[in-house]
């Protein structure tokens, strides 16, 4: 075979083996895809989920559903969607515990965050609140350390509630930089450790900005401090932690989306495209605005090396922390 011939026949072959990729992506979907959220109903991962959810529908012409699978800071929803076909049917809305944070407070989970899955778009960001039951005689976080203090004192500590890895890791910050003894009471999901805040069950919580909004609004919950470097606008009450002296007690979680890994890479860009142009829409950003929650658009590859940088920071915060694995 001549060169020109067999060039010929190279560029007829790559096209050939492209075109099934490209059909694929432009009929995709052509059925109901299911959305894997590992925090439950209420959360700011459910909510944003079926947000996008919502959107996604509307673009693509099929449901999105939203299927919750929470508990063990989101390694139960991470495992199911690990396991899933990579077919573009299943998508996984991971955050910084499952991708992020387990890896240092796990001595071992079962999935690799950065093999497991294919990075596809990242999607919102949130500060963690410091929060106390509405008639908390503390007014700030100093009024609480105080308080905090004498009922260590007493060996009858605070005992704090977390529905995922970033409310604990805040307050174990907090404990770490003021040498005051907590307890800690796990749960499932914020929204329940929430309930149990308002019932006096526990004494206080760091949670995202989004899922005590109501309860803040309505006075049965109020905010002391928040875990950014930047107050929040809708808690404009509440100084950040760094200016209540203590700039290590800096926790902002986040939201992305992956596939299971070997997901056709077509499928991806179709995803990413889609997603991002969701994120740009000023009515999107509003809403999200309203929800306490920050667009955080990227790219395939900007999210993988994002999920890399994140299991550092992680890591870094539990040995502040001082954290043990479980």
């Amino acid at each position: 075979m001549r060169r020109s011939g067999f060039c010929s026949f190279i560029l007829t072959a790559f096209v050939a083996a492209a075109i099934p990729l490209a059909a694929t992506a432009q009929s995709y979907p052509t059925r109901p895809v299911k959305l894997i959220v590992p925090f439950p109903a209420g959360s700011s991962a459910d909510a944003s989920a079926r947000l996008m959810g919502g959107e996604l529908a509307k673009r693509l012409g099929q449901p999105f559903i939203v299927e919750n699978l929470p508990g063990a800071d989101g390694i139960i929803g991470a495992e199911a969607a690990k396991r899933a076909a990579p077919d573009g049917y299943t998508l996984f809305l991971s955050t910084n515990s499952t991708h992020a944070a387990n890896l240092s407070l796990y001595n071992k989970i079962p999935y690799d965050p950065e093999k497991d899955f294919t990075p596809i778009a990242g999607f919102v960001s949130v500060p963690m609140i410091l929060l106390v039951k509405g008639d908390f005689p503390a007014q700030d976080v100093a009024g609480f350390l105080k308080l905090a203090g004498q009922r260590a004192t007493a060996d009858k500590p605070f005992n704090y509630g977390s529905g995922n890895t970033a409310g604990q890791v805040a307050a174990a910050l907090l404990r770490s930089a003021t040498k005051t003894a907590t307890t800690h009471v796990p749960y499932k999901g914020s929204p329940q450790a929430l309930q149990d805040l308002v019932a006096g069950h526990i004494d206080f919580i760091f949670t995202d900005a989004f899922t005590p909004l109501a309860l803040v609004n309505d006075g049965r919950i109020k905010a002391l401090g928040v875990a950014d470097q930047k107050r929040h606008p809708l808690y404009s009450q509440a100084p950040t932690m760094a200016e209540a002296g203590y700039p290590n007690v800096h926790v902002v979680a986040w939201n992305g989306f992956f596939a299971p890994a070997k997901t056709d890479p077509a499928i991806i860009t179709r995803l990413n495209k889609e997603m991002n142009e969701v994120l740009s829409k000023p009515e999107t950003i509003e809403t999200l605005q309203k929800m306490a929650l920050t667009p955080m658009k990227m790219m395939p590859a900007e999210l993988g090396a994002f999920v890399s940088l994140e299991i550092v920071r992680w890591i870094n915060n539990a040995v502040l922390a001082g954290l043990e694995m479980k």
